[in-house]
């Protein structure tokens, strides 16, 4: 008779719109999954998502749920919340997937990873754009080394701004300072650091930054940011983030290299291409990029990645050091934005 596969018993912390449009469908679609309980401290919100996505138990107190014996949880949170409910459920022997960003100082993010360390539990990021199809893709034409070594880069991330899609509209916390810290660089600038970084496989050694809120009304964040970047090969590039799109996305990423260019996600037909110098041209269709739009959305990738690695006992793609990284970056470009000075981004 043969055995039946471990499930891992999963828990989820918070019930909004990240939790309920990623993490909760993407782990009820799981055989391998088994969704022990959710949380939230809008009981009701937390008990609809339970019932909706067949979570056993619902918890009111995060604290209460981390008394089960669980695998792994998720935390989908405000962003000022995620350093100190990650360290509480390490503490409680769980695999931690967190919601980008990872935290909003350097300091909280070196006590999460010391204590997944010390607790033999990993911490992964929520990037998901790494595991997009045509950052993929374009990653491997980059690697096989037939456009030479990449000299600059421009990236995007911009849509009309996170309060059409959050379940709390206008008071989501992504416009408060106390809760997000962070605006537009924390929610989509982040993301394509991290992209660009992954995709380099370098890091920055110089970050400056220009920020705003032009657009948003009682917003106490900025919607809009523009920065730039010096990495430790020498590549420069900028990045546009922000909440200020009246119409439709973007998120296309350049890459320009010694023999040629690689872009993704900036055409609509094809979702990456490649202009040689030598005069051939690669046109590519990997699918659209991602959205957490409630219909037709493809699975993220993350949350496979987190399942798969943590049932084998392999090391996950985004780790806290590694995912911490990009936040450092974004955290320098704060820095940069008021000091009107490059900054170099700490080591996490």
């Amino acid at each position: 008779m043969s055995m039946a596969k471990k499930k891992l018993r999963v828990g989820v912390i918070g019930c909004g719109a990240i939790s309920q449009r990623r993490h909760l469908p993407e782990y009820a679609a799981r055989a391998d999954v088994e969704l022990v309980a959710v949380t939230d401290i809008k009981y009701p919100r937390a008990k609809q998502a339970a019932e909706d996505f067949g979570a056993a138990q619902v918890f009111k107190n995060y604290k209460d749920m981390l008394s089960l014996e669980l695998d792994a949880v998720s935390v989908c949170t405000p962003n000022y919340l995620h350093a100190a409910m990650t360290i509480d459920a390490l503490k409680a022997k769980c695999h931690v997937l967190c919601e980008k960003p990872m935290a909003t100082t350097v300091k909280d993010m070196r006590a999460m990873n010391a204590v997944a360390s010390k607790v033999r539990r990993q911490i992964m990021v929520g990037h998901n754009q790494r595991f997009a199809a045509a950052h993929v893709r374009g990653k491997q034409i980059y690697q096989s080394g037939e456009l030479g070594k990449a000299i600059s880069f421009s990236t995007s991330f911009a849509h009309p701004g996170p309060e059409d899609w959050s379940m709390d509209g206008l008071d989501c916390f992504f416009f408060k300072k106390r809760q997000a810290v962070i605006g537009s660089l924390g929610d989509l600038g982040v993301h394509k650091i991290d992209l660009i970084r992954w995709f380099l496989e370098d890091e920055v050694v110089l970050a400056g930054a220009m920020t705003g809120t032009l657009e948003k009304k009682n917003c106490t964040v900025d919607d809009t940011a523009y920065g730039i970047f010096q990495f430790k090969s020498g590549i420069l590039g900028q990045m546009f983030a922000g909440w200020v799109l009246k119409a439709g996305e973007a998120n296309g990423t350049t890459i320009c290299c010694e023999k040629g260019v690689i872009k993704m996600y900036e055409d609509p037909t094809y979702s990456v291409t490649v202009q040689k110098s030598d005069g051939e041209n690669m046109f590519i269709q990997a699918g659209q990029i991602q959205t957490n739009d409630a219909g037709g959305q493809s699975a993220s990738g993350v949350i496979d990645s987190f399942v798969e690695s943590v049932l084998a006992g392999r090391k996950v793609p985004v780790t806290g050091v590694d995912g911490g990284q990009s936040v450092a970056v974004i955290l320098a470009c704060v820095d940069s934005a008021k000091t009107k000075k490059f900054v170099r981004p700490a080591k996490v």
